[in-house]
């Protein structure tokens, strides 16, 4: 039975309070610090972008000024829109005269998606001129006065507008904007008439849209209200005092950020005197970050699955802890082994704490016991299975080199017999001779180069080994015969039905790594997800290539290995990865 002044029902009350102050504490600390940091984040990350788009906004509009100055330093232009023309010989003189100027300056005149306007003054018999390709397009007589005049004067800059209905029959874009500046004479500051470029809206809008997310808003608003440009399209060419009056504000706080924490936005303005206008980004936080309040519900959840757990380990340990002690101390009396241990723990405690010392000293000391004698089998099963698979590798190898000395045989170039024995005989002492299941890169491609020689003496010089080793790779340990089973196999299958070909082996060091690459220009494999360990598909080499991927791994781990790339008529990449071990 159980008593109110137990320790059981203390530790039970005492953890379980903890447990719920700490987790409601955690949970709401957790939800805010986590929204502030992420907001810090976006902010930093989301004004980084907006010196982007400024920057790309200006080079923009540089490419307009280019084109607004190019005009006005152009006679061709001027004498286009203001010089007279009685006869149709003087006419057509102006339009070839034009006509040449725009051909030869034409990657000058148009930043790209849009089109010029070129215009003399309303109501002096001045012409006006249009790159559109799609349709002439119409002016209206108080243009002037609708957008270059301010305040009873016509200023010498450039001045960007938006308005839909202004162009609408002629440009062929869904919505646009246009810069116009008039044409001053230098000498006299004469206005004699005005250039526009009219440009696609997109021009502006790729500008920033790689940064719009959910919850991001970007736009670029006029100074007296009107949206030029915007990720919400039907803002365009509207009116939006509201938000020209929060860009306004914040474009003079600090770094022009402002968060108005209330009704959780935020929002990054900078003023471009380029354009009179500002850049403005909204950011609304409940769009934004609405997978972070999602995770309020779910960490409750996880406080109420941490609770119920809580309790029943607190509960399950507190009685464990108040049992009678005398079950636990029987038990480990019984147990079995020795009392010596190497670094015992120290026996300092209370007496049933020294029993249970005893006990864990000796389990120690019998799984270590245990544990040295599995690793010692372990380690002599991996040299089994190394012996058995260089047992493979052997008579593979020795098998397609008879026969090809049988092939030279019957071919009665008996001259080259003594030479390819030779090679077969350096060959046996470097991989029968020698115990060592290891060599260094030189040893392996002196091996290799011996191989390459027997099959070009059956097979000719069309097929070519070029070898790229670098000198500080030699050294280097590799497991014996790695390389050759893979330009056996191209020898056999890269090239068939082909007069030539070339096997290129790439041998180099990549920080820790050694990577070896066999890669031939042959027709390539089909199923290549199979290749490695489809043995019945590799005909003669397959046995090879897939006992070179398994003693690496088990001689370095399953991170090491083969892995083949290959494409159909266009050749195998072979790429082998081991350890960068010394000699």
């Amino acid at each position: 039975m159980l008593r109110k002044n137990s320790i059981f029902i203390k530790i039970l009350v005492l953890m379980v309070s903890s447990i719920i102050i700490i987790s409601i504490l955690l949970m709401l600390a957790s939800s805010y610090i986590s929204e502030r940091i992420l907001l810090e984040q976006v902010v930093r990350s989301a004004s980084a972008n907006m010196n982007l788009m400024k920057n790309d906004l200006l080079d923009y509009n540089d490419q307009v000024v280019n084109t607004m100055l190019q005009v006005n330093r152009s006679s061709e232009f001027k004498d286009y829109i203001t010089k007279p023309a009685d006869t149709s010989l003087e006419q057509i003189n102006l339009v070839i005269a034009l006509g040449r100027y725009m051909d030869l300056y034409k990657d000058y005149l148009s930043p790209e998606n849009s089109h010029i306007i070129v215009s003399g003054i309303p109501g002096e018999g001045g012409r006006h001129y249009s790159s559109n390709s799609l349709k002439w397009d119409k002016i209206p007589q108080d243009f002037i006065s609708m957008f270059m005049n301010k305040d009873g004067q016509v200023h010498n800059r450039i001045q960007y507008y938006s308005s839909l209905d202004l162009f609408s029959e002629s440009v062929p874009y869904e919505n646009y904007l246009f810069a116009v500046k008039p044409l001053i004479e230098t000498s006299n500051n004469h206005m004699y008439g005005y250039v526009a470029v009219v440009m696609d809206e997109q021009n502006i809008y790729r500008k920033y849209k790689p940064y719009i997310s959910d919850g991001v808003h970007i736009s670029l608003i006029a100074a007296d209200g009107t949206v030029l440009s915007s990720s919400t399209k039907e803002h365009i060419s509207t009116k939006d005092t509201e938000l020209l009056a929060v860009a306004e504000s914040t474009s003079h706080k600090q770094d022009g950020i402002w968060s108005d924490m209330e009704n959780k936005e935020t929002y990054i303005s900078y003023f471009l005197p380029e354009y009179d206008a500002y850049l403005v980004e909204e950011i609304d936080q409940l769009t934004a970050f609405a997978p972070l309040y999602k995770i309020s519900s779910e960490i409750l959840k996880v406080v109420l699955f941490i609770l119920i757990i809580s309790m029943l380990f607190v509960y399950s340990l507190s009685r464990r802890i108040t049992r009678p002690l005398d079950k636990l101390v029987k038990t480990m009396q019984a147990s079995t082994g020795d009392n010596l241990k190497h670094q015992p723990l120290q026996e300092d405690g209370s007496y049933e704490t020294n029993v249970l010392t005893k006990a864990y000293n000796r389990f120690i000391k019998v799984i270590d016991q245990y544990t040295e004698k599995l690793v010692f089998e372990q380690q002599e099963r991996r040299k089994a299975d190394l012996n058995a698979l260089q047992m493979q590798i052997n008579p593979h190898f020795l098998y397609n080199t008879l026969s090809s000395i049988k092939y030279l045989a019957k071919m009665n170039r008996t001259d080259q017999v003594d030479e390819t024995i030779n090679s077969l005989i350096s060959i046996l002492q470097s991989t029968l001779g020698s115990t060592e299941d290891r060599v260094t890169v030189e040893e392996e491609i002196e091996t290799l180069k011996h191989f390459v020689f027997i099959k070009q003496i059956r097979y000719g010089d069309q097929i070519r080994v070029h070898y790229e080793v670098d000198e500080d790779c030699l050294h280097l340990l590799v497991p014996k015969l790695t390389i050759q089973p893979f330009v056996e196999n191209a020898f056999f299958h890269a090239f068939p039905g082909r007069p030539n070909g070339n096997i290129h082996i790439f041998i180099r060091k990549q920080e820790d790594i050694l990577i070896i690459e066999v890669i031939d220009d042959g027709v390539g494999m089909y199923a290549l997800e199979n290749r490695v360990h489809d043995q019945k598909r590799q005909h003669l080499s397959g046995i090879g290539i897939d006992n070179v991927h398994n003693r690496i791994q088990l001689l370095y781990g399953s991170s090491y290995g083969v892995q083949i790339e290959s494409e159909p008529d266009y050749g195998t990449n072979i790429r082998i990865t081991i350890p960068s071990l010394e000699n």
